[in-house]
């Protein structure tokens, strides 16, 4: 019964818990609204002018469809963002988004109610700790937005990283005589093992293209899919070196150069804080070893002094 009655309240807890976060989520802003406005505004009425006659009941359902219907589309646009910050992590299986959602609602019902269940198998009261039920399904909401930041970030680091090697590839290619759209598919194959975070997103590049889609609108999704400034930059570079058609492997060789420069400017700021970042270990570990070290002998010695002359 103890059992019963702990899973019904973590349940319930739950559930408040999400229909308060579905509660607030992001509103359509202003423009948006008006624009579906207008848009409906202009939509051929098929309905005959008897049947346009409201009641209260039917203006009312109305209105409520009208709301669901922005929450739809706000929901639409949430999961839009969501599936952009999942490319930016890597995962771009149609599947990613709902895997996700999945992930958060499990954890954010499944960490209270391991806590429930554990409390009653050790039998502990529940009732005294039913304010960590709510806490423990907001961490289960939490949690997996901030480790797909947190990839979102080493990801990022690792194109950086990898872009100079890229670029110089792509230079030898062009230079060489391939295409760009040939370089680019040349080097996702050349750095699939050493860098395969930048091959894929080459890669994937170079599908687009090869399916059609516009050469300046695959560079910039791709500069967007990767949120790495020098990759825009690389893409603002290419899109204006074919627009103006200048030499392709002369600006691909300068912006090579440049990037070469930028790594090792970023390998010497790295290095200037180590300095820095070592005053930490040294005081609270290294310290204290030393000292104790150092200063120990002579503080038994002093102790055995001390006590002779006390006898």
């Amino acid at each position: 019964m103890v059992t019963a009655v702990a899973v019904l309240a973590c349940v319930t807890v739950m559930l408040l818990v999400l229909a308060v976060y579905y509660a607030l989520a992001p509103q359509a802003p202003p423009v948006v609204e008006r624009l579906e406005h207008l848009r409906e505004r202009r939509t051929v009425r098929l309905v005959p002018e008897a049947e346009e006659r409201k009641t209260p009941l039917a203006d009312w359902a109305r209105r409520l469809l009208q709301s669901v219907g922005q929450r739809f589309s706000s929901a639409n646009r949430t999961h839009e963002a969501l599936r952009r910050r999942l490319m930016r992590a890597g995962f771009y299986g149609e599947a990613a988004v709902a895997n996700y959602n999945g992930i958060r609602l499990a954890l954010a019902v499944g960490l209270p109610l391991v806590f429930t269940v554990i409390l009653t198998l050790l039998n502990i009261s529940v009732a005294g700790m039913m304010f960590a039920l709510p806490l423990l399904a907001l961490v289960g909401l939490v949690v997996p937005s901030l480790v797909l930041d947190s990839m979102i970030t080493r990801r990022r680091e690792r194109i950086q990283r990898s872009l100079a090697d890229a670029v110089d590839l792509m230079v030898a290619c062009v230079e060489a005589g391939l295409s760009i759209n040939a370089a680019i598919l040349r080097v996702a194959q050349e750095l699939k093992l050493a860098h395969p975070d930048i091959a894929q997103e080459l890669q994937l590049c170079a599908l687009e293209i090869r399916a059609g889609k516009p050469r300046d609108e695959a560079f910039r999704a791709l500069g967007e899919r990767t949120g790495v400034r020098d990759m825009k930059a690389l893409v603002a570079m290419l899109i204006q070196t074919e627009r103006f058609g200048t030499s392709v492997a002369r600006a691909l060789r300068v912006f090579a150069d440049s990037l070469r420069t930028k790594r090792r400017q970023r390998a010497e700021e790295a290095a200037a804080k180590t300095t820095i970042k070592l005053i930490f270990p040294l005081v609270f570990f290294i310290f204290p070893a030393i000292l104790v070290v150092l200063l120990g002998p002579g503080l038994i010695r002093i102790m055995e002094t001390l006590g002779a002359l006390r006898k």
